[in-house]
Protein backbone atom coordinates (compact mmCIF):
# COMPACT_ATOMS: atom_id res chain seq x y z
CA UNK A 1 0.00 0.00 0.00
CA UNK A 2 1.38 3.44 -0.93
CA UNK A 3 2.01 5.78 2.00
CA UNK A 4 1.78 9.52 2.62
CA UNK A 5 4.90 11.66 2.95
CA UNK A 6 5.03 14.13 5.87
CA UNK A 7 3.30 17.00 4.05
CA UNK A 8 0.55 14.78 2.65
CA UNK A 9 -0.02 13.18 6.04
CA UNK A 10 -0.39 16.66 7.58
CA UNK A 11 -3.03 17.49 4.94
CA UNK A 12 -4.91 14.28 5.67
CA UNK A 13 -4.81 14.78 9.44
CA UNK A 14 -5.84 18.41 9.04
CA UNK A 15 -8.94 17.32 7.12
CA UNK A 16 -10.11 15.45 10.25
CA UNK A 17 -10.82 12.41 8.08
CA UNK A 18 -9.55 8.97 9.00
CA UNK A 19 -6.09 8.57 7.36
CA UNK A 20 -6.59 4.80 7.07
CA UNK A 21 -9.88 5.29 5.23
CA UNK A 22 -8.29 7.69 2.77
CA UNK A 23 -5.30 5.40 2.26
CA UNK A 24 -7.66 2.50 1.61
CA UNK A 25 -9.52 4.48 -1.07
CA UNK A 26 -6.34 5.69 -2.75
CA UNK A 27 -4.81 2.19 -2.75
CA UNK A 28 -7.51 1.07 -5.16
CA UNK A 29 -6.06 3.28 -7.93
CA UNK A 30 -2.74 1.39 -8.36
CA UNK A 31 -4.55 -1.92 -7.88
CA UNK A 32 -6.86 -1.06 -10.77
CA UNK A 33 -3.91 -0.45 -13.12
CA UNK A 34 -1.13 -2.93 -12.24
CA UNK A 35 0.55 -2.53 -15.63
CA UNK A 36 1.61 0.98 -14.58
CA UNK A 37 4.27 1.88 -12.04
CA UNK A 38 3.37 4.21 -9.17
CA UNK A 39 5.80 6.11 -6.96
CA UNK A 40 6.09 5.07 -3.31
CA UNK A 41 4.34 8.01 -1.66
CA UNK A 42 1.47 10.42 -2.05
CA UNK A 43 2.69 14.00 -1.70
CA UNK A 44 1.22 17.51 -1.66
CA UNK A 45 0.46 18.80 -5.15
CA UNK A 46 0.76 22.57 -5.46
CA UNK A 47 -1.06 23.04 -8.76
CA UNK A 48 -4.84 23.17 -8.70
CA UNK A 49 -7.24 21.82 -11.27
CA UNK A 50 -10.17 19.54 -11.86
CA UNK A 51 -8.67 17.16 -14.43
CA UNK A 52 -7.43 14.75 -11.69
CA UNK A 53 -4.49 13.56 -13.82
CA UNK A 54 -2.19 15.30 -16.25
CA UNK A 55 0.90 14.40 -18.23
CA UNK A 56 4.49 15.06 -17.18
CA UNK A 57 7.70 14.56 -19.15
CA UNK A 58 8.07 11.02 -17.82
CA UNK A 59 4.51 9.94 -17.11
CA UNK A 60 1.66 11.60 -15.24
CA UNK A 61 0.61 13.15 -11.95
CA UNK A 62 -2.50 11.60 -10.49
CA UNK A 63 -4.06 13.89 -7.88
CA UNK A 64 -7.03 13.98 -5.50
CA UNK A 65 -8.48 16.91 -3.60
CA UNK A 66 -8.84 16.57 0.16
CA UNK A 67 -10.65 19.58 1.63
CA UNK A 68 -8.70 22.61 0.32
CA UNK A 69 -5.51 20.77 -0.68
CA UNK A 70 -4.44 18.29 -3.34
CA UNK A 71 -2.26 15.24 -2.85
CA UNK A 72 -0.69 13.43 -5.78
CA UNK A 73 1.27 10.38 -6.81
CA UNK A 74 3.50 9.97 -9.85
CA UNK A 75 2.60 7.35 -12.45
CA UNK A 76 4.84 5.87 -15.13
CA UNK A 77 4.39 3.46 -17.99
CA UNK A 78 6.58 0.38 -17.50
CA UNK A 79 7.55 0.25 -21.15
CA UNK A 80 6.33 3.01 -23.45
CA UNK A 81 4.70 6.43 -23.22
CA UNK A 82 1.59 6.52 -21.07
CA UNK A 83 -1.36 6.07 -23.42
CA UNK A 84 -4.26 8.51 -23.67
CA UNK A 85 -6.62 5.69 -22.72
CA UNK A 86 -4.71 4.97 -19.51
CA UNK A 87 -4.53 8.67 -18.68
CA UNK A 88 -8.30 8.94 -18.98
CA UNK A 89 -8.83 5.90 -16.74
CA UNK A 90 -6.54 7.49 -14.15
CA UNK A 91 -8.61 10.68 -14.29
CA UNK A 92 -11.83 8.73 -13.82
CA UNK A 93 -10.42 6.74 -10.89
CA UNK A 94 -9.11 9.88 -9.18
CA UNK A 95 -12.47 11.56 -9.65
CA UNK A 96 -14.20 8.60 -8.03
CA UNK A 97 -11.68 8.61 -5.20
CA UNK A 98 -12.16 12.34 -4.58
CA UNK A 99 -15.94 11.95 -4.53
CA UNK A 100 -15.76 9.02 -2.13
CA UNK A 101 -13.41 10.85 0.22
CA UNK A 102 -15.56 13.97 0.09
CA UNK A 103 -18.64 11.93 1.00
CA UNK A 104 -16.92 9.99 3.78
CA UNK A 105 -18.07 10.31 7.36
CA UNK A 106 -16.88 9.20 10.77
CA UNK A 107 -18.44 5.84 9.96
CA UNK A 108 -15.82 5.24 7.28
CA UNK A 109 -16.12 4.74 3.55
CA UNK A 110 -17.68 2.10 1.32
CA UNK A 111 -15.60 0.77 -1.56
CA UNK A 112 -18.36 -1.43 -2.95
CA UNK A 113 -18.72 0.57 -6.17
CA UNK A 114 -15.26 2.09 -6.48
CA UNK A 115 -13.95 1.75 -10.03
CA UNK A 116 -17.23 0.84 -11.68
CA UNK A 117 -17.63 4.27 -13.30
CA UNK A 118 -14.11 4.23 -14.74
CA UNK A 119 -14.44 0.69 -16.11
CA UNK A 120 -17.93 1.34 -17.50
CA UNK A 121 -16.48 4.30 -19.39
CA UNK A 122 -13.71 2.11 -20.85
CA UNK A 123 -16.24 -0.37 -22.23
CA UNK A 124 -18.62 2.31 -23.49
CA UNK A 125 -15.73 3.97 -25.34
CA UNK A 126 -14.69 0.76 -27.09
CA UNK A 127 -18.25 -0.04 -28.17
CA UNK A 128 -18.92 3.51 -29.35
CA UNK A 129 -15.73 3.55 -31.43
CA UNK A 130 -17.08 0.62 -33.47
CA UNK A 131 -20.65 1.88 -33.75
CA UNK A 132 -22.64 4.66 -35.37
CA UNK A 133 -24.86 4.51 -32.30
CA UNK A 134 -22.83 5.31 -29.15
CA UNK A 135 -23.57 3.52 -25.91
CA UNK A 136 -23.41 5.40 -22.61
CA UNK A 137 -21.28 4.43 -19.62
CA UNK A 138 -24.47 4.58 -17.52
CA UNK A 139 -25.94 1.79 -19.62
CA UNK A 140 -22.85 -0.37 -19.19
CA UNK A 141 -22.98 0.33 -15.47
CA UNK A 142 -26.54 -1.02 -15.43
CA UNK A 143 -25.25 -4.30 -16.85
CA UNK A 144 -22.72 -4.53 -14.05
CA UNK A 145 -25.43 -3.70 -11.52
CA UNK A 146 -27.55 -6.53 -12.93
CA UNK A 147 -24.67 -9.05 -12.75
CA UNK A 148 -23.75 -8.00 -9.23
CA UNK A 149 -27.33 -8.53 -8.11
CA UNK A 150 -27.22 -12.04 -9.61
CA UNK A 151 -24.00 -12.81 -7.73
CA UNK A 152 -25.95 -12.61 -4.48
CA UNK A 153 -28.75 -14.94 -5.65
CA UNK A 154 -29.13 -18.66 -6.19
CA UNK A 155 -31.22 -20.76 -8.56
CA UNK A 156 -32.28 -24.18 -7.26
CA UNK A 157 -29.69 -23.75 -4.50
CA UNK A 158 -26.91 -23.18 -7.05
CA UNK A 159 -24.87 -19.99 -7.49
CA UNK A 160 -25.59 -18.24 -10.77
CA UNK A 161 -23.17 -17.68 -13.65
CA UNK A 162 -24.11 -15.50 -16.61
CA UNK A 163 -22.93 -14.22 -19.97
CA UNK A 164 -23.59 -11.12 -22.09
CA UNK A 165 -22.24 -10.03 -25.47
CA UNK A 166 -22.46 -6.28 -26.04
CA UNK A 167 -22.67 -5.59 -29.78
CA UNK A 168 -21.77 -2.26 -31.45
CA UNK A 169 -24.94 -2.25 -33.53
CA UNK A 170 -28.55 -1.17 -33.38
CA UNK A 171 -31.29 -3.63 -34.33
CA UNK A 172 -33.46 -2.49 -37.18
CA UNK A 173 -36.58 -4.12 -35.82
CA UNK A 174 -37.90 -3.04 -32.44
CA UNK A 175 -37.05 -5.46 -29.67
CA UNK A 176 -37.64 -5.50 -25.95
CA UNK A 177 -34.80 -4.41 -23.73
CA UNK A 178 -33.48 -7.12 -21.41
CA UNK A 179 -35.67 -7.20 -18.32
CA UNK A 180 -33.29 -7.37 -15.41
CA UNK A 181 -36.05 -8.22 -12.94
CA UNK A 182 -37.57 -11.02 -15.04
CA UNK A 183 -36.96 -14.36 -13.29
CA UNK A 184 -36.73 -16.27 -16.58
CA UNK A 185 -33.75 -14.22 -17.69
CA UNK A 186 -31.82 -14.83 -14.49
CA UNK A 187 -30.93 -18.40 -15.47
CA UNK A 188 -31.22 -18.24 -19.24
CA UNK A 189 -27.50 -18.32 -19.88
CA UNK A 190 -24.37 -19.55 -18.10
CA UNK A 191 -21.60 -17.52 -19.77
CA UNK A 192 -19.66 -20.68 -20.65
CA UNK A 193 -21.79 -22.34 -23.30
CA UNK A 194 -24.30 -19.57 -24.01
CA UNK A 195 -24.66 -15.78 -23.69
CA UNK A 196 -27.33 -13.19 -24.44
CA UNK A 197 -26.31 -10.80 -27.23
CA UNK A 198 -27.50 -7.22 -26.75
CA UNK A 199 -27.39 -4.25 -29.13
CA UNK A 200 -26.40 -0.69 -28.16
CA UNK A 201 -29.91 -0.05 -26.83
CA UNK A 202 -29.80 -3.10 -24.59
CA UNK A 203 -32.28 -4.89 -26.86
CA UNK A 204 -32.04 -8.66 -27.12
CA UNK A 205 -30.52 -9.77 -30.42
CA UNK A 206 -30.34 -13.50 -29.72
CA UNK A 207 -29.35 -16.23 -27.31
CA UNK A 208 -25.90 -17.13 -28.62
CA UNK A 209 -24.11 -20.47 -28.36
CA UNK A 210 -20.42 -20.00 -27.56
CA UNK A 211 -17.57 -21.68 -29.40
CA UNK A 212 -13.84 -21.28 -28.82
CA UNK A 213 -11.42 -21.06 -31.71
CA UNK A 214 -8.57 -23.53 -31.88
CA UNK A 215 -5.75 -21.99 -29.89
CA UNK A 216 -2.09 -22.61 -30.62
CA UNK A 217 -0.19 -24.01 -27.64
CA UNK A 218 2.26 -21.13 -28.01
CA UNK A 219 -0.54 -18.57 -27.95
CA UNK A 220 0.10 -15.49 -25.83
CA UNK A 221 -3.57 -14.58 -25.37
CA UNK A 222 -4.04 -13.29 -21.84
CA UNK A 223 -7.17 -14.90 -20.43
CA UNK A 224 -8.31 -17.83 -18.27
CA UNK A 225 -8.78 -20.82 -20.61
CA UNK A 226 -12.42 -21.39 -19.65
CA UNK A 227 -13.54 -17.96 -20.87
CA UNK A 228 -12.24 -18.76 -24.36
CA UNK A 229 -15.68 -19.57 -25.86
CA UNK A 230 -17.17 -16.24 -24.74
CA UNK A 231 -14.05 -14.27 -25.70
CA UNK A 232 -13.79 -15.81 -29.17
CA UNK A 233 -17.51 -15.64 -29.97
CA UNK A 234 -17.77 -12.01 -28.83
CA UNK A 235 -14.70 -11.12 -30.91
CA UNK A 236 -16.08 -12.85 -34.01
CA UNK A 237 -19.22 -10.70 -33.68
CA UNK A 238 -17.21 -7.53 -33.14
CA UNK A 239 -18.52 -7.19 -29.59
CA UNK A 240 -17.40 -7.32 -25.98
CA UNK A 241 -18.12 -10.29 -23.72
CA UNK A 242 -19.10 -9.94 -20.05
CA UNK A 243 -19.27 -12.92 -17.71
CA UNK A 244 -20.35 -13.47 -14.13
CA UNK A 245 -18.77 -16.54 -12.53
CA UNK A 246 -20.33 -18.66 -9.80
CA UNK A 247 -17.62 -17.33 -7.51
CA UNK A 248 -18.98 -13.81 -7.98
CA UNK A 249 -16.23 -12.50 -10.28
CA UNK A 250 -17.08 -10.30 -13.25
CA UNK A 251 -14.86 -10.63 -16.32
CA UNK A 252 -14.88 -8.49 -19.47
CA UNK A 253 -13.23 -9.78 -22.65
CA UNK A 254 -12.31 -7.90 -25.81
CA UNK A 255 -10.31 -9.01 -28.87
CA UNK A 256 -10.17 -12.53 -27.37
CA UNK A 257 -8.40 -11.35 -24.21
CA UNK A 258 -9.34 -10.47 -20.65
CA UNK A 259 -9.73 -6.69 -20.49
CA UNK A 260 -11.34 -5.95 -17.11
CA UNK A 261 -12.13 -7.94 -13.99
CA UNK A 262 -13.80 -7.42 -10.67
CA UNK A 263 -12.61 -9.82 -7.98
CA UNK A 264 -13.41 -9.48 -4.28
CA UNK A 265 -14.86 -6.06 -5.03
CA UNK A 266 -11.70 -4.76 -6.73
CA UNK A 267 -11.77 -3.60 -10.36
CA UNK A 268 -8.70 -4.22 -12.50
CA UNK A 269 -7.72 -3.21 -16.02
CA UNK A 270 -5.56 -5.85 -17.72
CA UNK A 271 -2.84 -4.79 -20.19
CA UNK A 272 -1.19 -8.17 -20.74
CA UNK A 273 1.68 -7.13 -23.00
CA UNK A 274 2.85 -4.50 -20.49
CA UNK A 275 2.59 -6.97 -17.61
CA UNK A 276 4.51 -9.75 -19.38
CA UNK A 277 7.12 -7.21 -20.53
CA UNK A 278 7.70 -6.22 -16.89
CA UNK A 279 8.12 -9.88 -15.94
CA UNK A 280 10.56 -10.55 -18.80
CA UNK A 281 12.54 -7.37 -18.15
CA UNK A 282 13.05 -8.37 -14.52
CA UNK A 283 15.18 -11.30 -15.68
CA UNK A 284 17.70 -9.07 -17.50
CA UNK A 285 18.83 -11.90 -19.76
CA UNK A 286 22.22 -11.57 -21.41
CA UNK A 287 22.58 -12.95 -24.90
CA UNK A 288 19.98 -15.11 -26.61
CA UNK A 289 17.08 -15.84 -24.24
CA UNK A 290 16.22 -19.17 -25.88
CA UNK A 291 12.77 -20.34 -24.75
CA UNK A 292 12.73 -18.10 -21.69
CA UNK A 293 10.34 -15.46 -23.07
CA UNK A 294 7.85 -18.10 -24.18
CA UNK A 295 8.17 -19.95 -20.87
CA UNK A 296 7.41 -16.82 -18.84
CA UNK A 297 4.38 -15.96 -21.00
CA UNK A 298 3.11 -19.55 -20.73
CA UNK A 299 3.38 -19.48 -16.94
CA UNK A 300 1.66 -16.10 -16.79
CA UNK A 301 -1.30 -17.69 -18.58
CA UNK A 302 -1.30 -20.63 -16.15
CA UNK A 303 -1.26 -18.11 -13.29
CA UNK A 304 -4.40 -16.50 -14.75
CA UNK A 305 -6.09 -19.92 -14.77
CA UNK A 306 -5.19 -20.51 -11.13
CA UNK A 307 -6.20 -17.01 -10.09
CA UNK A 308 -9.67 -17.11 -11.57
CA UNK A 309 -10.48 -20.57 -10.31
CA UNK A 310 -9.04 -19.55 -6.92
CA UNK A 311 -7.01 -22.69 -6.37
CA UNK A 312 -3.72 -20.95 -5.60
CA UNK A 313 -0.28 -22.17 -6.54
CA UNK A 314 3.43 -21.45 -6.81
CA UNK A 315 5.24 -21.45 -10.17
CA UNK A 316 9.04 -21.23 -10.19
CA UNK A 317 11.42 -20.83 -13.14
CA UNK A 318 15.00 -21.83 -12.23
CA UNK A 319 17.81 -20.05 -14.09
CA UNK A 320 20.10 -23.14 -14.26
CA UNK A 321 19.83 -26.89 -13.70
CA UNK A 322 22.16 -26.57 -10.72
CA UNK A 323 19.91 -23.94 -9.12
CA UNK A 324 16.83 -26.03 -9.88
CA UNK A 325 18.37 -28.96 -8.01
CA UNK A 326 19.45 -26.75 -5.10
CA UNK A 327 16.06 -25.02 -4.95
CA UNK A 328 14.11 -28.25 -4.26
CA UNK A 329 14.81 -29.14 -0.63
CA UNK A 330 13.60 -32.77 -0.71
CA UNK A 331 15.27 -34.66 -3.56
CA UNK A 332 12.39 -37.12 -3.52
CA UNK A 333 10.24 -34.31 -4.96
CA UNK A 334 12.25 -34.22 -8.20
CA UNK A 335 10.64 -35.84 -11.24
CA UNK A 336 12.19 -39.30 -11.76
CA UNK A 337 13.67 -39.61 -8.25
CA UNK A 338 14.30 -43.27 -7.37
CA UNK A 339 12.66 -42.87 -3.95
CA UNK A 340 9.26 -42.02 -5.44
CA UNK A 341 6.36 -44.49 -5.26
CA UNK A 342 5.33 -46.65 -8.20
CA UNK A 343 2.31 -44.43 -8.88
CA UNK A 344 4.46 -41.29 -8.79
CA UNK A 345 7.04 -42.86 -11.10
CA UNK A 346 4.28 -43.84 -13.55
CA UNK A 347 3.09 -40.23 -13.64
CA UNK A 348 6.69 -39.03 -13.87
CA UNK A 349 7.23 -41.19 -16.95
CA UNK A 350 4.43 -39.34 -18.72
CA UNK A 351 5.91 -35.96 -17.74
CA UNK A 352 9.63 -36.64 -17.99
CA UNK A 353 11.45 -34.78 -20.76
CA UNK A 354 8.31 -32.73 -21.48
CA UNK A 355 8.33 -28.99 -22.03
CA UNK A 356 5.58 -26.76 -20.72
CA UNK A 357 5.53 -25.17 -24.19
CA UNK A 358 3.96 -28.33 -25.62
CA UNK A 359 1.71 -29.19 -22.68
CA UNK A 360 -1.94 -28.29 -22.24
CA UNK A 361 -2.19 -25.40 -19.78
CA UNK A 362 -5.04 -27.15 -17.94
CA UNK A 363 -2.66 -29.98 -17.04
CA UNK A 364 -0.08 -27.46 -15.86
CA UNK A 365 -2.71 -25.64 -13.79
CA UNK A 366 -3.64 -28.90 -12.03
CA UNK A 367 0.03 -29.70 -11.33
CA UNK A 368 0.60 -26.17 -10.06
CA UNK A 369 -2.40 -26.28 -7.73
CA UNK A 370 -0.85 -29.13 -5.71
CA UNK A 371 0.60 -28.35 -2.31
CA UNK A 372 4.13 -27.16 -2.99
CA UNK A 373 5.70 -25.64 -6.09
CA UNK A 374 5.75 -26.42 -9.79
CA UNK A 375 9.41 -26.00 -10.73
CA UNK A 376 10.51 -25.47 -14.33
CA UNK A 377 13.94 -24.98 -15.88
CA UNK A 378 14.23 -21.82 -17.99
CA UNK A 379 14.25 -24.02 -21.11
CA UNK A 380 10.68 -25.08 -20.30
CA UNK A 381 11.48 -28.56 -18.99
CA UNK A 382 9.59 -29.76 -15.92
CA UNK A 383 11.76 -30.29 -12.84
CA UNK A 384 9.28 -30.99 -10.03
CA UNK A 385 5.63 -30.65 -9.02
CA UNK A 386 4.17 -30.48 -5.51
CA UNK A 387 7.72 -29.74 -4.35
CA UNK A 388 9.01 -28.18 -1.16
CA UNK A 389 11.35 -25.30 -2.00
CA UNK A 390 13.73 -23.13 -0.01
CA UNK A 391 11.71 -20.45 1.76
CA UNK A 392 12.90 -17.06 2.96
CA UNK A 393 12.94 -16.99 6.75
CA UNK A 394 14.04 -13.39 7.44
CA UNK A 395 11.15 -11.64 5.73
CA UNK A 396 8.19 -9.60 6.90
CA UNK A 397 5.90 -11.78 4.76
CA UNK A 398 3.89 -14.03 7.06
CA UNK A 399 2.30 -16.55 4.68
CA UNK A 400 4.14 -19.80 3.97
CA UNK A 401 3.53 -19.49 0.22
CA UNK A 402 4.82 -15.90 0.19
CA UNK A 403 8.00 -16.90 2.05
CA UNK A 404 8.49 -19.82 -0.32
CA UNK A 405 7.98 -17.56 -3.36
CA UNK A 406 10.49 -14.95 -2.14
CA UNK A 407 13.05 -17.62 -1.30
CA UNK A 408 12.56 -19.48 -4.60
CA UNK A 409 12.94 -16.25 -6.60
CA UNK A 410 16.59 -16.11 -5.50
CA UNK A 411 17.13 -19.06 -7.85
CA UNK A 412 15.20 -17.60 -10.77
CA UNK A 413 11.68 -16.18 -10.84
CA UNK A 414 8.59 -17.09 -8.82
CA UNK A 415 4.91 -16.47 -9.49
CA UNK A 416 2.73 -16.80 -6.40
CA UNK A 417 -1.02 -17.19 -6.84
CA UNK A 418 -3.03 -16.74 -3.65
CA UNK A 419 -6.16 -18.71 -2.92
CA UNK A 420 -8.11 -15.42 -3.13
CA UNK A 421 -6.92 -14.92 -6.73
CA UNK A 422 -4.07 -12.44 -6.27
CA UNK A 423 -0.92 -12.86 -8.38
CA UNK A 424 2.52 -11.65 -7.26
CA UNK A 425 5.73 -12.06 -9.27
CA UNK A 426 9.11 -12.09 -7.50
CA UNK A 427 12.62 -11.97 -8.93
CA UNK A 428 15.72 -12.19 -6.71
CA UNK A 429 13.61 -11.59 -3.62
CA UNK A 430 11.98 -8.41 -4.98
CA UNK A 431 8.35 -7.97 -5.99
CA UNK A 432 8.15 -7.26 -9.73
CA UNK A 433 4.40 -6.82 -10.16
CA UNK A 434 1.23 -7.49 -8.16
CA UNK A 435 -2.04 -8.34 -9.91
Amino acid sequence: MHNFDEKALAVVKGSKLNPQDIQLVLSRIPKAMPHLKFSDNWTVFEEKGDSFAHRTKTGAHCHVQIKDAHIAIEVFSRKETLSNDDLQVLRDLCQEAAGLIQASTDNGVSLADFGVNAMSSVIAKYISESSAHPVSSAQVKNYFKFLRSLSGETYENQRISYGLILLPQKKRAASSVLEFDNKRFKRLTDGFSTAISLDVNGSIVQLTSLTAKKENKNSSLGRPWWIGPLADTASSQGGIGVALTKGGDILVVKDRELLISQRAGEWRLWRHSAITSAVRDSWLTRGHPGNLDRVLVALYRVALDLAFRRSGGLLVVASTWKKADKLVTAKGDLIGASSRSNSEQALDNSLSEKSILTMDRRVLADLASLDGALVIHRSGRLVAYGAMVRAKSNTAQQGARSRAAIGASEYGLAIKVSSDGGITVYRQGVCVVTL
